[in-house]
Parts: structure tokens; C-alpha cells; sequence
């Protein structure tokens, strides 16, 4: 069932509205279990790689998971399998100490195949190297998101920073948005912003929420 709460126990600005739920949803994560997480995972890969958007894309960005994120590890190895060229973010923003030094939050996509290694990047994470070839935005047809949490309409809560929310306003009209949610951290409704780009789907382990 989907988290559900009394609005005043909220603040009252989208900003501070969306502060009170990051802290919210990422105590909830941390009280997920390992088996849980990795169950969840497995019918989530099962649930994305049976939709049409799926069967139907050839270029596909999917993320590295890090943190409490949805495992993908799995994914990605599928997507490969099925002969999907895959994509992988990588923050541009800030250099190899951390500094930033764009003003604005900025990541491009890096195709990932066997023979590619990943370095650490941005946040720790792990991403492309410069090595691997740059995919336009407008080449992809399915983007595959990370989340703290979502919503059962298709509203996204990242972790604040909006790199995803800038790049999807650069993809094709036709390109199809998913975002990877554990079912326990499933939002009833959650705030959102001008800037923030709905999901065309989320999945979890048990559903798949379109907005119909």
C-alpha cells in the first residue's frame, strides 16, 4: 500500500515539502533487508524487460545503483544479453576532486558494453570513463531512473540535485521515462515542482504505475 500521510505534518513549500520527505522515505530504506531488496530487484528487472517500451527500444540508459537505489546489476547484464546498446550517466559537472565547475547540475550519456570499465565519479559513483562513446539524448529511447521514492501518478523524488530532470528535457518526445521503485517506499502523492519531469511509468515489485 502506498505511504500515505496527513499534509499537516508537512511544510508548506514544495522545497521544503519534498526536505521532509527524502528524510522520511530514507528511514524507511535503511529498514529494508537485503533479501527483500534483492527479491524486490529480480521482479522489477522481470516487470521492465516484459513492457513494450522495452521490447521496442534499441538505445537504453539505464543507472548504476548505489545506496538503497533498486539494484541494477542484474539489469544491466540482461540488457546487454538482449543485445539493448546501453547507456550509462555520467556527471560533467564536477571534476575528479569534487569541484564543481559548471553552474548548473550536468550529465551527458556513455555507452557501456563488455571491455568498458567504470571509474568512480561524481558522488562516488560509478560512471563511463571518457573512453567509452558519447550517446545524444535525442538517440535514446528509454530512460531507466533511480529514486528515493515516487508516486503511483508518476511524480519522481530524486536526491535534490535535478541532473535527471535537466537531461530528459533533452531526449526525443517519444522517448519513454521509468523509474525503479521499491513498493514499500511507494508514495501516495508526493510534491513536485515546475521543473520536475513526470514518469511515464514507475515500476515496482509489484506494479507498474501509469497514469491513465
Amino acid at each position: 500500500m502506498a505511504i500515505k500521510v496527513n499534509n499537516n505534518e508537512i511544510p508548506g513549500t514544495v522545497l521544503e515539502a519534498k526536505r521532509w520527505w527524502r528524510k522520511e522515505i530514507k528511514t524507511r530504506l535503511a529498514q529494508l533487508d537485503d533479501v527483500y531488496r534483492h527479491d524486490a530487484a529480480a521482479l522489477i528487472r522481470s516487470k521492465l524487460i516484459h513492457t513494450d517500451a522495452y521490447r521496442n527500444a534499441k538505445t537504453v540508459m539505464l543507472y548504476v545503483s548505489t545506496g538503497r537505489e533498486v539494484i541494477t546489476s542484474e539489469i544491466l547484464t540482461t540488457m546487454l544479453r538482449h543485445g539493448k546498446r546501453v547507456c550509462l550517466p555520467k556527471c560533467i559537472d564536477i571534476d575528479e576532486a569534487g569541484n564543481r565547475i559548471m553552474d548548473t547540475p550536468t550529465m551527458e550519456a556513455r555507452e557501456f558494453a563488455p571491455g568498458y570499465k567504470l571509474v568512480t565519479g561524481a558522488y562516488g559513483i560509478a560512471e563511463p570513463g571518457t573512453d567509452a562513446p558519447l550517446v545524444n539524448p535525442e538517440e535514446l529511447d528509454l530512460v531507466v531512473l533511480p529514486c528515493v521514492s515516487c508516486d503511483i501518478k508518476g511524480a519522481r523524488l530524486g536526491h535534490g540535485a535535478g541532473y535527471y530532470d535537466r537531461y530528459l528535457r533533452q531526449t526525443r518526445e517519444d522517448c519513454r521515462a521509468f523509474a525503479l521503485c521499491y513498493e514499500r517506499v511507494l508514495a501516495e502523492e508526493l510534491p513536485t515542482g515546475p521543473y520536475d519531469v513526470k514518469m511515464d511509468a514507475v515500476i515496482t515489485e509489484e506494479n507498474i504505475y501509469e497514469e491513465r
